[in-house]
């Protein structure tokens, strides 16, 4: 540190300021489920905030969705790159969900609103929200495809509202590309709010601090962050660490070990950095499970703040540590028009689990069993013929968490890059043509060991009405959560039509647009999670 660091001439305004950027991000949050009209956001909370400096770097974050959170920066400097600093006035908000851009799969929309001091941007509010529906070839835009542009409609960086004043053609494009555009506008009123309230925060610690401490604040706040995961890197040995793990499918192929969608990573750690080289790692695949390279990152960013045990405030500077090299053209880093939406809810997952497995070596304390690899996303869609009125449902459903030194696995419950919390039964069965018959532990899912892996779910939900449209993207029907420490394998997920004669069709974790009849059930059970330790100590 220099004598020349707020932080140290006066560390009392530093922390308070510090503190306060990562509560106004809560209070973001907080406006956007209040306002927001779907129930992914409004219960689920399916979105994230941060505030971001000049240069679209993360200065705070709140508590929300890791893949969400890692992939910001990309973003916000796509978005920077599109529309420099001079171009900004108050109240300009830009809209980016494009893969492509930054961004990491099309229902992700992220809005970026500049504030400003005297001198010109002093940085953004940021969210992004899942938005339930962003058309495409099925309900919920969250289905099996085979290149991008069936995904949804993808909205490169595009100044949506001017000077507080919406634009009315953007306006109007967006939302005649998506279904029910009431409920989507809704949401996205929501969102302009919520960013307007961090603008508003922040407008109040510029004129009671001063722009220039306020800057100053942003900056050191990601040297803090910096110097504290750098200190955690000594506990891990030098070195250089290894693994390869494979995905069930992508629902156009699948693989059982030993097929064309291997994720396989290289990990340096020299001093106080870290090198995490995905060479070796299969070529893109035609279906949706293509990670963006802002979704590989976030992967890379979540497992090191994860390893540091959540003591580091996140933001850019806790990042500064890690290089990446995700050769084009694969898995972990597609060119277009590869399809992505199964990125950040399977695929991210999976590749935290392929990180920790190569990292246990180096650090056995804090070794944590494979998990059950996705945020469980199943998509609903169609009329309600009591109303008449057009639905579309979208959810996760928690799994089985890995178990490690500490304890057993947490059972039924979003792990690593997902964060979303549980969705009540009664919501969706007071707002659907639908009813969830079970919604339950899978018990002795979780794989055994001195610590037991967490367990898995099973949700069965009901038509009561024909032909509602639904799809599928899971992960871990074919290749198990792993345990550690030779702890045993989680039990694998199933997935199943129920007929109305109580038959059953099985179904693969990646499932294409289908249809339920009346009275046939979705029938769905998420994976356990590894135990850890040999069962027989």
């Amino acid at each position: 540190m220099t004598d020349s660091m707020l932080m140290q001439k006066d560390p009392v305004t530093f922390e308070v300021v510090r503190g306060g950027l990562y509560a106004i991000c809560e209070e973001m949050k907080s406006v956007m489920m209040r306002a927001s009209f779907s129930p992914l956001l409004s219960l689920s909370a399916d979105l994230s905030c941060a505030i971001l400096d000049h240069k679209g770097d993360v200065v705070a974050q709140g508590s929300d969705i890791p893949v969400h959170l890692g992939a910001m920066p990309f973003s916000a400097k796509g978005i920077i790159e599109a529309f420099p600093l001079e171009t900004w006035r108050p109240g300009d908000a830009v809209l980016n969900n494009d893969p492509y851009s930054g961004g990491s799969h099309l229902p992700d929309m992220t809005l970026l609103t500049p504030v400003f001091d005297d001198d010109g941007v002093v940085g953004f509010t940021a969210s992004r929200v899942h938005w339930p529906d962003v058309g495409g070839s099925a309900a919920g835009s969250s289905s099996v495809t085979d290149e991008i542009v069936k995904e949804g409609i993808r909205v490169p960086p595009v100044k949506i509202i001017r000077e507080g004043t919406p634009d009315e053609g953007v306006w109007t494009l967006l939302f005649a590309n998506v279904r029910i555009p009431e409920d989507r506008i809704g949401d996205f009123r929501a969102q302009v709010a919520c960013n307007a309230r961090g603008v508003q925060r922040i407008e109040q610690q510029i004129a009671r601090y001063g722009g220039a401490a306020v800057r100053q604040i942003f900056a050191e706040t990601q040297d803090y962050s910096q110097r504290m995961v750098e200190t955690v890197l000594t506990e891990i040995p030098d070195g250089t660490y290894r693994a390869v793990h494979h995905l069930d499918g992508d629902g156009y192929s699948e693989d059982s070990g030993h097929g064309d969608f291997g994720i396989s990573v290289k990990i340096e750690k020299r001093g106080a950095q870290l090198h995490f080289d995905f060479t070796g790692t299969n070529g893109q695949a035609r279906g949706p499970v293509n990670a963006p390279f802002a979704v590989t990152a976030s992967v890379c960013y979540y497992t090191i703040l994860a390893l540091a045990g959540g003591s580091v405030p996140p933001n850019s500077g806790a990042y500064r540590v890690v290089r990446i090299t995700a050769p084009e053209g694969t898995l972990v880093n597609p060119i277009y028009p590869a399809p992505v939406v199964a990125a950040n809810t399977e695929t991210s997952n999976r590749i935290v689990d392929v990180l920790l497995d190569a990292l246990a070596p180096a650090m056995p304390e804090r070794a944590v069993a494979g998990s059950y690899g996705c945020a469980g996303v199943f998509a609903l869609g169609g009329v309600d013929p009591a109303s008449g009125r057009r639905f579309v449902h979208m959810e996760t459903i928690g799994g089985g968490m890995g178990a490690s030194a500490q304890g057993p696995g947490i059972d039924g419950h979003r792990v690593h890059m997902g964060n979303t919390m549980n969705l009540p039964c009664e919501s969706a069965e007071a707002a659907l043509p639908l009813r969830i018959e079970t919604y339950a532990l899978v018990d002795g899912s979780g794989g055994a060991g001195i610590h037991a892996g967490g367990m898995g779910t099973r949700k069965v939900i009901r038509s009561l009405v024909d032909d509602v449209e639904f799809s599928l993207l899971y992960e871990r029907a074919l290749n198990p959560a792993q345990g550690a420490a030779d702890g045993a394998p989680g039990q694998a997920a199933a997935f199943a039509i129920e007929h109305a004669d109580g038959s059953r069709t099985p179904l693969s974790s990646k499932t294409p647009a289908g249809k339920l009849m009346k009275n046939e059930s979705l029938w769905i059970e998420t994976a356990g999670g590894g135990g850890w330790g040999r069962p027989s100590d």
